[in-house]
């Protein structure tokens, strides 16, 4: 038996010979010696040998006032170096915090045991997920961002250490310990990604602490409760257990926790692996090369805590700093008996502590700053922090199956999608935003069994979205019946992959299986945004569960529109405060009731938020899904579509006359304007005229429609005194629908076509002056009919056959109320001449309410987040959702053409550079930009040098179109100057 031992020695010995070179840590590294090396002197100099005794010592603590007197005892008298808090919330720990360091003659080491950040062990903090899902990221930058933000609060908090990344390798399922505590299964993946958190922390002034050497993975105990076994032979543990620690320690980091394992091959004699020289100092520090600090893992866990001596034993094992010992007076007197014995050299205290003051000046541990808990929270719960753990979720959700490429889903003009939640109530993130995409139908049961009902009304969709939400579905007889009678289905799982066993015959039947590893808010999110191709995939699963392999993962690219913040696109939220302050300053001035701002940049929307409410003092709140009448923006994002997509089909010229499409027109002076001049506004047409005269009766009243104000003439109308005791023509409007007066007007107001005929016969009819730019909605009344002669089909269906149905985009529309609750809508005027009523879901522009609420220059209505998707499609060059929509060189054409005689584009507004007091946009904004505003109070804007979009929207002609105090504030001007000063801070 001694000769086979000493036979596997040998061979140990051989085997890590070439690892003997001694790695010097990056902290280390990139220290001002000239300044660290006298602080050292001085400090340890200074000490007494209680004092230096003390440094080794961190005793596990609480925040709780309770324990004041006990951890002032501790640093008293057993002066002992730092503290390791396990529990509280922010504010409780950084009182104590502040206290501790106050009463402390040396600055105290603050550690943390946050494996994911704060909130491991504290309730109030940010939450991170669990390493099991950050072992789906195979992004580095992703992962030293997750590290960076932890180390940020760390410092926020003054810690100094974190006792994190575990890199043990989850190689067996039945751990009782560690479990999603790991990265996965692969030893190379572990290395990887537990380096690249580490980085992240280090590079940012916190030390990681990599645990638990020589590796925990493999183990069916608990070393709190028990001294756990590791039986594997030395190849094994070189190529699985050892192998993260080698290269964690190559990488140069800083911080090592030895745990309490007994691991026989490694010659710990039935000690733990936290007090053997053999695997301290032979093996960690002589022949893997660790220079850094070295801590045991807390010493009042059962697998050392009935060892005598037990803190001698780690110091002489290799260990730096004594964690968490039960009796800290008793431990603290073993180790000085110790010392004043010889046991402990003086040289290797001298050593020890040395290194201890070493990086406590390394970390800024001797420039103590108080924390500030007035504005704590905050700072903890910063936009960066949000942003960290969206990113990781983004990274994490993996796609394992996928035939017929169904995800990311495409052509919503084509399927027909439902979505059923099972475990969640009805009200669900996941759901919430696969409605941003499209217009998802929504099922739900909270438990497996009760989807039975579901699968006949499943029938009639084309793709059916399943979730589980952390309930019990493996073996469901129901699960796998509805995926069997859906078309196409794809299985979302929130939950661990190891739920993947269970649920094998329902993924074995599944169109496509996601993973997203648990049922938070930011998992739901990114999964929703994966489905549509918002993220691409790019996780892999970081173990082998359900028959798919480690490292399973299908990539995919990134289609629509995703929802971050600023941070995504190196933009910083802070930068963008001052837009809400403006926001509100509107509502202050009654400019308009509510709003509601976004802004998109690098196909990612960075700000989403509404302000207000849809009137002014009561009403819903604005909110993502409130659609607002967008009056002119019609032009651009209804007309100017139509146009280039018959442009791009050669059904349509520039220079082709409107007289050849609009047969009214011929023989008039309206038959050679052409299509260019009328994108222009350079026609020469009239900028107006009164619409409402053309249905009204003239024989129906005496006297003239408007004058001073009097009994008579006693509504206020656009400006003007009107009466209101005048009728409209019979055979134009009804109160009452019917198949003659099927033009909705507005609510109890129909026309007929006859309106429609007699009101395009007065636009026809206006004068004719210089061919200079003159701004006219009637250049885009004929360009609809122009549209809708060549197209056999109304202005309205056009664009949601070629356009909408395909973004996804279901508020975009003409005739709102005939595809939403009027409660979603912003009312707009309450007209009390035209149409004698409170305006809300029919258009607000009188012609084109006459017109049926379908017109060229207004009548459309929608939300913000549809509006980007058209934007986001021109500025993606014609391409939206894994879709073309018009050719590249159409976009071009008529978003970079300018008029000669205007600021003009064709069909798009434009800033004007010459005269920022007439521009519609910010003086900051690029000649390249275009987009339109609307009388509503309306606006978008694209930046293709920026990659940006900016939408406002809001019903400022709410109650009345006068005054314009949003013109007068410039508010959509001043928003907007708000983004190009956030990007020039970039």
């Amino acid at each position: 038996m001694f000769k086979k031992r000493d036979i596997l020695f040998f061979t140990f010995y051989l085997f890590t010979a070439v690892l003997t070179a001694q790695t010097e840590t990056n902290l280390y590294r990139q220290a001002d010696k000239t300044e660290l090396n006298p602080w050292v002197d001085s400090v340890y100099n200074s000490l007494s040998l209680d004092e230096k005794i003390g440094q080794l010592f961190m005793p596990v603590v609480e925040s709780k006032s309770s324990w004041k007197t006990k951890i002032a005892g501790y640093i008293n008298n057993q002066k002992i170096g730092g503290v390791l808090f396990s529990k509280g919330t922010l504010a409780m720990q950084a009182e104590m915090t502040n206290y501790l360091q106050s009463i402390a003659k040396t600055p105290l080491f603050v550690a943390l045991d946050g494996e994911w950040g704060l909130s491991m062990r504290l309730r109030d903090a940010p939450r991170f997920p669990r390493n099991l899902i950050t072992g789906a990221i195979h992004d580095e930058e992703t992962l030293k961002q997750y590290g960076k933000e932890v180390a940020r609060q760390c410092r926020e908090m003054g810690i100094h250490i974190n006792f994190a990344p575990s890199i043990d390798v989850h190689s067996n399922p039945d751990n009782p310990v560690i479990g999603s505590r790991s990265f996965g299964e692969l030893p190379a993946n572990v290395a990887r990604q537990g380096i690249a958190f580490a980085r992240g922390m280090e590079e940012n002034g916190v030390m990681a602490v990599a645990k638990h050497f020589p590796g925990h993975g493999d183990t069916s105990e608990d070393s709190h409760r028990t001294l756990p076994t590791i039986s594997h032979d030395l190849a094994r543990l070189d190529s699985v257990e050892l192998h993260p620690f080698q290269q964690y320690v190559n990488a140069g980091l800083s911080g090592m926790m030895l745990g309490h394992l007994n691991v026989p091959v490694l010659n710990t004699n039935g000690l733990p692996a936290s007090l053997s020289i053999n695997v301290g100092q032979k093996l960690l520090k002589d022949r893997m090369g660790f220079t850094g600090l070295t801590f045991t893992d807390g010493m009042a866990m059962k697998g050392v805590s009935n060892q005598p001596d037990m803190s001698v034993k780690a110091l002489l094992a290799g260990n730096d700093v004594i964690l968490g010992v039960i009796n800290q007076e008793k431990e603290f007197q073993q180790v000085k008996q110790a010392v004043e014995k010889g046991v402990i050299s003086p040289a290797l205290l001298e050593e020890k502590v040395r290194k201890i003051l070493t990086y406590k000046y390394i970390l800024g541990v001797h420039h103590v700053k108080p924390i500030d808990i007035r504005t704590l929270n905050r700072n903890i719960h910063a936009p960066e922090s949000e942003w960290t753990q969206r990113k990781i979720y983004d990274k994490a959700i993996t796609l394992v199956k996928n035939n017929d490429s169904i995800l990311p889903v495409r052509a919503l003009d084509k399927n027909r999608i439902a979505a059923v939640a099972i475990g969640t109530p009805e009200q669900n993130t996941f759901q919430k935003w696969l409605k941003k995409y499209a217009g998802v139908n929504t099922f739900q049961a909270i438990t497996v069994d009760s989807i039975a009902p579901l699968s006949d009304k499943l029938k009639e969709f084309d793709i059916v979205l399943i979730s589980v939400h952390s309930v019990p579905a493996g073996g469901s007889t129901a699960l796998q019946q509805m995926i069997k009678n859906a078309a196409k289905s794809v299985l979302v799982l929130f939950d661990s992959p190891y739920t993947l066993d269970n649920l094998k015959p329902a993924t074995d039947l599944a169109s496509s299986v996601v993973v997203a590893y648990d049922n938070t808010d930011f998992a739901q999110m990114s999964a929703a945004q994966a489905v549509f191709g918002g993220i691409g995939f790019s996780g892999k699963l970081p173990v082998s569960a359900g028959g798919f392999e480690v490292n399973s993962g299908i990539g995919t690219q990134k289609t629509r529109l995703s929802y971050s913040l600023p941070e995504e696109v190196g933009m910083l939220s802070e930068s963008l405060q001052d837009v809400e302050k403006i926001a509100l300053e509107g509502i202050r001035q009654r400019a308009y009731p509510g709003c509601y701002v976004m802004v998109v940049k690098d196909g990612t929307v960075i700000y989403n938020k509404g302000f207000g409410n849809m009137e002014y003092s009561s009403g819903a709140k604005v909110d993502a899904e409130t659609v607002y009448d967008l009056a002119s923006i019609t032009k651009a994002a209804a007309t100017v579509p139509a146009i280039m997509k018959m442009y791009d089909e050669k059904k349509i010229r520039l220079q082709d006359n409107i007289g050849k499409f609009v047969p009214e027109t011929r023989g008039t002076n309206k038959a050679n304007l052409t299509i260019r001049d009328a994108l222009f506004h350079e026609t020469g047409i009239v900028s107006f005229i009164p619409y409402y005269t053309t249905a009204i009766d003239p024989n129906s009243f005496n006297g003239p429609l408007f004058g001073k104000k009097s009994t008579l003439h006693h509504v206020r109308y656009a400006g003007a005194w009107g009466r209101t005791d005048y009728a409209f023509i019979p055979s134009f409007i009804s109160d009452k629908p019917s198949g003659t007066f099927h033009l909705p007007v507005a609510r109890d107001l129909y026309a007929s076509n006859k309106m429609h005929q007699a009101l395009l016969k007065e636009v026809i009819a206006t004068e004719l002056r210089s061919k200079t730019y003159r701004y006219s909605c009637l250049n885009f009344m004929l360009l609809k009919e122009a549209i809708e002669h060549i197209s056999k089909t109304d202005l309205d269906n056009f664009v949601k056959d070629n356009f909408y149905k395909k973004l996804g985009a279901e508020t975009l529309t003409f005739r709102p109320l005939d595809h939403m609750p009027v409660d979603n809508i912003a009312p707009t005027e309450n007209d009390p001449f035209f149409r004698k009523q409170q305006l809300r879901g029919y258009v607000h522009d009188e012609g084109a309410a006459l017109f049926g609420g379908i017109s060229g220059n207004a009548g459309l209505f929608s939300n913000a987040n549809d509006l980007a998707k058209l934007s986001q499609m021109w500025l993606n060059g014609g391409e939206y959702g894994g879709e073309r929509f018009l050719s590249e060189e159409t976009v071009n054409l008529f978003t970079k053409t300018k008029s000669s005689n205007s600021r003009r584009g064709l069909g798009f507004d434009k800033p004007d550079p010459r005269n920022n007091n007439a521009s519609p946009t910010s003086p900051l904004t690029p000649v390249s930009v275009y987009g339109h505003t609307g009388f509503t109070g309306t606006s978008f804007w694209v930046d293709p040098d920026n990659k940006m979009i900016y939408i406002f929207l809001s019903n400022r002609v709410f109650p009345e179109r006068s005054p314009n105090r949003l013109s007068t504030l410039k508010i959509r001007e001043r928003i907007q100057d708000e983004l190009y000063k956030a990007l020039n801070k970039e």
